[in-house]
């Protein structure tokens, strides 16, 4: 037994060195550039026991994006956590999507196209999200936060065309998707704040 609680521990740590190692090379290199040869090699293991892991690179990335959104999930708990309000979570979660993808080839996110499985994870996650964002903002309503006059339905929805339209025409391209984020989704969220959430989001913005 305790053997194999011990492989299984190993075998454990192995998949969290590979998908911390491959998400690093994918972000900074873009994914078409990274191979699973290039990953063994990083970590100094044979393909073989890569692909005993992840039977490809998509089934790979996949993982990746998926353990991304579960680390983002318990910080932004982490934050609720802390008697955070709706405004310290939401500018948590600006500044973690500004600072990843300021750190992010471009290439990253135009290769991802190209992957049908992680694609599909992404766009249903971004629809199963929709009620909780809606709530989300209803509770900063309640907290003070946000003005009680705007449709945060549309808010919401405008939000994930305009995101859409930014990786549709790959504006990423031309300008940084960090400074798309801090300019443009920051300006939104001072358009629904009271005076309340303008002084909130003013401390923790400077």
């Amino acid at each position: 037994m305790s053997i194999n609680r011990s492989v299984s521990s190993d075998r454990t740590d192995l998949r969290r060195k590979i998908l911390d190692a491959a998400m690093l090379a994918f972000q900074e290199h873009g994914i078409k550039a990274v191979t699973m040869s290039d990953i063994a090699s990083q970590l100094s293991i044979s393909k073989r026991t890569l692909y005993e892991i992840y039977a490809n690179k998509e089934d790979l990335l996949f993982e990746c994006v998926c353990d991304h959104d579960k680390q983002m999930k318990m910080q932004l708990q982490e934050v609720n956590g802390k008697n955070g309000n709706a405004m310290d979570i939401l500018i948590h979660f600006i500044k973690i999507n500004i600072e990843n993808s300021s750190k992010t080839n471009p290439l990253f996110f135009s290769d991802l196209h190209k992957y049908p499985k992680v694609m599909a994870y992404i766009n249903s996650r971004n629809e199963n999200s929709r009620e909780d964002s809606i709530g989300f903002m209803k509770r900063g309503v309640e907290e003070g936060f946000f003005r009680d006059d705007v449709n945060y339905d549309l808010v919401n929805l405008m939000a994930e065309v305009f995101m859409k339209h930014v990786m549709d025409t790959k504006l990423y391209k031309i300008y940084p998707l960090s400074e798309i984020i801090s300019n443009v989704i920051l300006f939104m969220l001072r358009g629904f704040c009271t005076e309340k959430g303008l002084e909130r989001l003013q401390h923790l913005t400077t």
